[in-house]
């Protein structure tokens, strides 16, 4: 996807399709992926985030957390989980 961060979002496959259903009601911020890499034995799920949104992005998901079991969060590409965001 071009002009897009990729985020990996540890999470559960129940979990990633709530998460997935509300990060798309914000038109045009991210897009989860069902493309998964496990890591230490955590699952991480691909999300691209949109040029500029990374901050709202962020703090969607900090809201999320309220509701939606979300373990770590890393910046990374496409084929790899990197640092923390």
């Amino acid at each position: 996807m071009a002009d897009a961060s990729v985020y990996w979002l540890n999470s559960t496959e129940e979990e990633i399709h709530f998460i997935d259903a509300v990060i798309s009601a914000y038109d045009g911020l991210a897009n989860v992926r069902r493309d998964w890499r496990l890591q230490d034995g955590k699952i991480y799920f691909k999300v691209y985030v949109a040029s500029g949104m990374e901050g709202d992005f962020l703090e969607l998901l900090e809201r999320l957390r309220r509701v939606a079991t979300i373990g770590e969060v890393m910046q990374g590409e496409d084929d790899e989980a990197l640092s923390a965001a």
